[in-house]
């Protein structure tokens, strides 16, 4: 197996953990009964390895798409293109987000998850956060319609999913404690990944105004969304490109956002905006 695993990495650029995740996915066997076998793989997976790296060197297909699931906190999310694959940034600052409410407050919430797609970010807080009633929307029905499939496999019912282009068919008096987001932010003339590019909505990556149109008119428009609750450190939470935190700070604070700050992520770069 450590010749095929080999073959993988060579041919992909993947990582060993990769690697081992499509041998995983190709055998229907898990990494230990892989490591002492002493059988080989048959000639039937054989070709649909080499078929799925055909998909990968050649088409860029992301490994997310063939496996067709991603981990994202506790939860196994299924991801089909072109939905947003989730990303371990996101991840992060989710759990940072979880642990600040669990810190603030044990008071039932109302959280509203802008541009939900695979329903990532509304998942995990509903998941946390079992007597919070969370409001998912998306602007895309392939994403929503996703993001309930993933909240019926994970067995999570205190999500609303809605299809709305931000606030807009949101009921008027619809308020919320907190508004989260992983919105459009990517500069149009940003050089990204051919499979991002080539796999992934750009309508979920790119944004005008040099990515910030998005998460300017949240900003603009959040405000009239929020209910005042002083137990929360943060009501605002959004997920930005590393170059923008100091314009978003500005952004913010010109809609009266008074408390504002932006975050590191793992890699060490400027991720998330908090503001109150």
């Amino acid at each position: 197996m450590l010749k095929t695993i080999k073959h993988i990495v060579e041919s992909t650029d993947f990582t060993t953990q990769q690697a081992w995740w499509l041998l995983e996915f190709i055998t229907n066997k898990n990494r230990s009964q892989l490591q002492f076998s002493s059988e080989a793989i048959t000639a039937a997976q054989q070709e649909q390895l080499d078929e799925c790296i055909n998909q990968i060197a050649v088409h860029h297909k992301p490994l997310a798409y063939i496996l067709g699931w991603v981990p994202f906190l506790d939860l196994e999310l299924t991801v089909t293109p072109p939905t947003l694959i989730p990303r371990p940034e996101t991840e992060m600052w989710v759990n940072e987000l979880i642990s600040m409410i669990q810190r603030d407050t044990n008071k039932p919430l109302t959280i509203l998850d802008i541009g939900t797609g695979s329903g990532c970010i509304a998942l995990s807080l509903a998941q946390a956060l079992p007597t919070a009633q969370i409001y998912a929307v998306d602007i895309a029905p392939c994403a929503l319609e996703l993001a309930q499939k993933n909240s019926i496999s994970n067995k999570i019912s205190n999500v609303t999913f809605l299809e709305s282009n931000l606030f807009n068919n949101l009921p008027a008096d619809f308020t919320f404690d907190l508004i989260v987001s992983n919105p459009p932010y990517i500069n149009p003339t940003a050089q990204l990944d051919t499979s991002v590019l080539a796999w992934e909505d750009h309508k979920a990556l790119f944004a005008n105004n040099e990515g910030l149109q998005i998460i300017e008119q949240i900003a603009e428009q959040a405000h009239k969304h929020l209910k005042k609750n002083a137990d929360l450190t943060y009501q605002l939470v959004m997920e930005i490109d590393s170059s923008q935190g100091d314009v978003i700070k500005n952004i913010l604070e010109k809609y009266a956002f008074n408390k504002v700050k932006v975050e590191k992520d793992q890699f060490k770069r400027y991720r998330t905006v908090w503001a109150k």
